[in-house]
């Protein structure tokens, strides 16, 4: 069982939540068991998605314990952001059905470090969980994928990584982009002067901020885009997937989700200050073929050392296998 927003929108960590689950029906020869994507309790009931191309369709949390009412072995995968309201929002009835379930599996879906903050992954929610069943922790990025991340929360620690790969998007080079920078939608102290400033200095770029969009829309904007300015958390789709498109993506280094050698490159900057200073620059250097495509492929290369699509579902087989990344 999956657990997933109750709202029809897109965004990284749905499609990831997404893609996990179809990865995982696949491979039902190892595991044996149904796959299903449930609404976390609480949230708004949603038949299924529509923003984004999927065949699954989502349940509420009580009717999948309903309908399987005799089960011998459950995992519930959790994301990071919502084990506090899981539990608070489970039912009486819930906890008895779930506590007649003698192999009750918790995964938690860390895809966002940021997201599982001091309060998120205290002891007591992990221990909450524990009293329950079982409790592993998949993960999203290299970055903490690590002892140290296993050793904080106490429980089994696998890496995923992304459903992003190469091979799903349009590559394009220099002479096919247009002169446009997609932007994503994050909120941010400084993004209004950064934007201004580009836009002074460069009158003929088109500037998009991604919204109201759905996913393959999106995919082909950004595979139009010579540049991408991401507000997020820096190593996210918005820079990956327009790198894997044939475009120069900038970012701020936030050292939670980048691992050390995206530092070598020019456009990861290591405050919003110094972006502010030296993105229009950067812009106008790389902006002719030969620098732009040499470049391009450096950023090419680095990104696909983490994101492949054969490891990604290897990965997957090896956490269903229990063969975890840091046990």
């Amino acid at each position: 069982m999956f657990l997933t927003p109750g709202f029809d929108i897109v965004n990284g960590g749905i499609l990831s939540i997404s893609s996990i689950l179809e990865e995982t029906a696949r491979l039902k020869h190892i595991h044996g068991a149904e796959t299903t994507m449930c609404t976390v309790p609480g949230d708004p009931l949603l038949l299924r998605y529509t923003k984004f191309r999927n065949q699954n369709r989502i349940y509420r949390f009580p009717q999948v314990l309903s309908y399987f009412g005799d089960l011998q072995y459950l995992m519930i995968h959790i994301p990071e952001y919502a084990i506090e309201k899981f539990l608070n929002n489970l039912k009486n009835q819930d906890y008895l059905k779930l506590s007649k379930i003698k192999g009750l599996h918790f995964n938690i879906l860390l895809q966002n470090i940021d997201e599982f903050s001091e309060e998120l992954s205290h002891p007591k929610y992990i221990e909450r969980l524990k009293k329950l069943g079982n409790v592993t922790c998949t993960t999203a990025h290299e970055k903490y994928s690590t002892p140290e991340v296993r050793k904080r929360l106490g429980i089994p620690l696998h890496k995923l990584s992304w459903f992003l790969s190469p091979e799903q998007y349009n590559r394009r080079g220099y002479l096919e982009k247009e002169n446009l920078m997609v932007v994503s939608p994050d909120s941010h102290p400084m993004k209004t002067k950064i934007l201004t400033l580009i836009a002074t200095r460069f009158s003929r770029l088109r500037i998009q901020v991604i919204q109201d969009l759905t996913y393959e829309e999106y995919k082909e904007i950004v595979s139009k885009a010579k540049w991408a300015l991401t507000f997020g958390e820096g190593l996210d789709g918005y820079f990956v997937e327009n790198v894997f498109s044939g475009g120069i993506s900038f970012a701020v280094y936030e050292p939670a989700f980048f691992t050390g050698d995206f530092r070598s490159l020019r456009t990861v900057y290591t405050t919003s200050e110094i972006l502010a200073e030296k993105i229009n620059a950067d812009i106008e250097d790389l902006d002719n073929e030969s620098t732009y495509n040499d470049y391009q492929r450096k950023e090419f290369e680095i990104c696909s050392k983490y994101f492949d699509h054969q490891k990604y579902v290897h990965n997957i087989r090896l956490f269903y296998e229990g063969k975890y990344t840091v046990k």
